[in-house]
């Protein structure tokens, strides 16, 4: 088989057996870690609701129909040992994931930065700012080239299994309880910031105001916006279920760890109501002194790890011989020179972005897999390299159908057709409309072939 020359451990190419060696209790810590997060926090703060059952809700049934699609998208690497970009190639075609690649490369350095900003910026506040914000930058950028020369099997057994991640959650269990006993004045409350902080509590008052206020959101509005984080893991689940020994172990481990982590730090969002990440920051560097900030630094860099190792797999999509030690040097200091050069704004959009693109993406990817397909039962390893389309139109349209209905009912996009009166929110509409648009090309390119067939064999009759 071609795809199998030149393989390399950290390539697109099917993962060896050997490799597979992953646990259900693994794919658990690894997506409760990478579900966890600063800008979780701050997108919490922009689900909005007349009440506070409402938004729980929301969160919870946001953070459950996103983790589901994710345990869904991995499923397809642990079933065939692949990649992401890869799995999407029997939907969209050899040639069509090289689009695919450039998106998700977007998304993928866009999250790196703003991770980076984080952390340094999080590093600055610890440090009292005796350490410059741009020296914090190089020091993570040093530590994330780190990580993805170990690779995915070291960190998620070594240090996330063994360590950090269990030292986050009984962390956060304490801050969610500390929030909600100092939040006796109302969701989002000055109350939950120090006196004494640097950021005053006009300004975060304003700030909460402004996320609730700035856009007229209903239940399925704040919906979308829980939908997105576990949106944007979509396009490199499958870089790290690949490894499962068990594709089963990995779903249930996958689905349960994300579903807690998002829950649990979208609510923090949401009762601190501060949309201002660097105010976020100070306030919770007034819990514990400092300790919970301190505890986020440490796990918020295997979130950069991983963008910044699936960005060198996406690379991989176009030209697999690189290797992949050089990609993931050249994409972290991509990430450190923007974080050093462009001021985290508008993340509210970026978010946009991320669900305009994948909810309509992946909602053709896992039914082109598990219905046209039959859950992978008509498919084989080969159709995903030797045996791929170049193109499949259908797909790009029912992609770009979905994409623009997204944009359309989107409170938040500058497309937004308020006429409509529609408060149904935007990724399960986008999401239905593509597939039911690919179903119906598929179908109707189905009855052509077997017209065509028919008329073939009429004519070897006459």
């Amino acid at each position: 088989m071609k795809f199998l020359e030149g393989n390399t451990d950290f390539g697109i190419n099917p993962v060896d057996s050997k490799y597979k060696v992953l646990s259900g209790k693994n794919f658990f810590v690894l997506w409760s870690s990478l579900g966890i997060g600063l800008l979780v926090i701050s997108a919490g703060s922009f689900v909005s609701s007349s009440n506070i059952t409402e938004a729980i809700i929301a969160i919870i049934a946001g953070s459950i129909v996103g983790s589901i699609l994710l345990a869904l998208a991995g499923k397809i690497g642990s079933d065939h040992s692949v990649p992401s970009i890869v799995s999407m190639r029997p939907a969209f075609g050899l040639h069509g994931s090289y689009l695919l690649t450039v998106l998700n490369i977007f998304q993928l350095i866009g999250w790196s930065t703003f991770e980076i900003t984080i952390l340094s910026k999080a590093a600055n506040i610890f440090s009292n700012g005796y350490v410059d914000f741009y020296i914090w930058s190089i020091v993570f950028g040093a530590v994330i080239v780190l990580f993805c020369i170990l690779g995915p099997l070291k960190i998620v057994k070594q240090w996330l299994s063994k360590f950090a991640v269990w030292v986050v959650y009984g962390s956060t269990i304490v801050l969610l309880i500390s929030i909600i006993l100092s939040t006796s004045g109302g969701v989002g409350s000055e109350g939950v910031i120090d006196s004494n902080s640097t950021v005053s509590t006009t300004t975060t008052a304003n700030a909460a105001s402004a996320a609730s206020t700035s856009f007229d959101f209903s239940f399925f509005n704040s919906l979308d916006l829980v939908i997105a984080m576990p949106l944007s893991w979509l396009p490199l689940v499958a870089d790290y279920n690949r490894y499962a020994k068990k594709s089963k172990n990995a779903f249930y481990g996958t689905f349960l760890g994300f579903t807690i982590t998002n829950c649990l730090f979208y609510i923090i969002g949401f009762l601190l109501g501060i949309s201002d990440i660097f105010a976020i920051l100070v306030a919770i560097q007034t819990f514990f002194y400092g300790f919970f900030l301190l505890v986020l630094i440490v796990d918020e860099v295997d979130n950069v790890f991983a963008n910044i190792f699936s960005s060198a797999m996406s690379f991989k999509n176009i030209h697999n011989k690189i290797n992949y030690k050089y990609l993931v040097i050249f994409f972290t200091a991509l990430g450190v020179l923007l974080a050093n050069l462009i001021p985290i704004q508008q993340y509210e959009n970026f978010l946009l972005i991320i669900g305009a693109l994948f909810a309509p993406l992946f909602a053709i990817v896992l039914t082109d897999y598990y219905i046209i397909r039959r859950g992978g039962r008509r498919i084989t390893i080969e159709n995903f390299y030797e045996k791929t389309n170049r193109v499949k139109i259908s797909s790009f349209l029912a992609f770009v159908v979905g994409s623009i209905t997204y944009f359309i009912l989107s409170p938040i996009s500058g497309l937004h057709v308020t006429d409509l009166g529609l408060s149904i929110g935007s990724t399960i509409p986008s999401m239905a409309i593509s597939i039911l648009v690919f179903l119906v090309i598929e179908l109707l390119i189905k009855k052509v072939k077997l017209k065509n067939e028919e008329y073939s064999s009429d004519k070897k009759i006459e």
